[in-house]
């Protein structure tokens, strides 16, 4: 069981770590948003910006914005899950027996979650393969090429999701079958929900 929680965290930290990464896209996402909405109501026309360098074309950047925005879903999808963040059905779940949650997310990431993280992971890549071997780029003549690069973002998302299950697997099953000590240090996401403690903040 310690080997267990050891592998648990060495995953949770390698996916936060990620995940605290990642969340830096907003950045560039919030420059090309003030971007597109400046030069689409102000600068395209003047014609002298619109023949400069710095002028995109208006579908450009709205296809850049959905692609950040897509990359940086994907990428913190195991990052939410870790900090229990997602929607639960917390009229129900919060009045269960903390074990008996235990046993619900266990049974949830082997049965549901690692499964068809593995069936998008390898779908996902097949289908971004595809889009780089064909060179597929933008359906719109004016939009952005290299549309691999936001298709691969789908298996990398999923792949780090399912190990996100497999932490939160192995931390289950250390909280129900463990030792006292090492319970204590796997109910921070399965044995206790953060409605147990009002004081404790969800990301925590």
């Amino acid at each position: 069981m310690p080997f267990l929680m050891r592998v648990s965290e060495a995953l949770e930290a390698f996916l936060q770590a990620i995940g605290r990464v990642a969340s830096f896209l907003f950045i560039p996402l919030m420059i090309v948003i003030f971007y597109d909405v400046t030069q689409r109501k102000i600068l395209e026309y003047d014609h002298d910006f619109t023949s400069s360098v710095f002028y995109f074309s208006s579908t450009k950047m709205q296809e850049m914005e959905w692609h950040i925005h897509a990359v940086l879903f994907l990428l913190c999808l195991a990052y939410a899950y870790l900090k229990d963040a997602h929607v639960r059905i917390e009229l129900v779940r919060d009045q269960m027996h903390p074990r008996t949650r235990a046993w619900i997310e266990l049974i949830g990431c082997l049965i549901f979650l690692i499964p068809y993280c593995i069936l998008v992971t390898d779908y996902g890549y097949t289908f971004a393969e595809r889009a780089f071997l064909s060179g597929e780029s933008s359906a719109s003549g004016v939009g952005l090429s290299h549309r691999w690069i936001v298709k691969g973002a789908l298996p990398l998302g999923f792949l780090l999701l399912g190990l996100a299950g497999l932490a939160v697997a192995l931390r289950s099953l250390v909280y129900l079958f463990g030792s006292e000590d090492l319970r204590a240090r796997a109910r921070s996401h399965v044995g206790v929900h953060h409605a147990d403690d009002p004081n404790r903040p969800v990301a925590d």
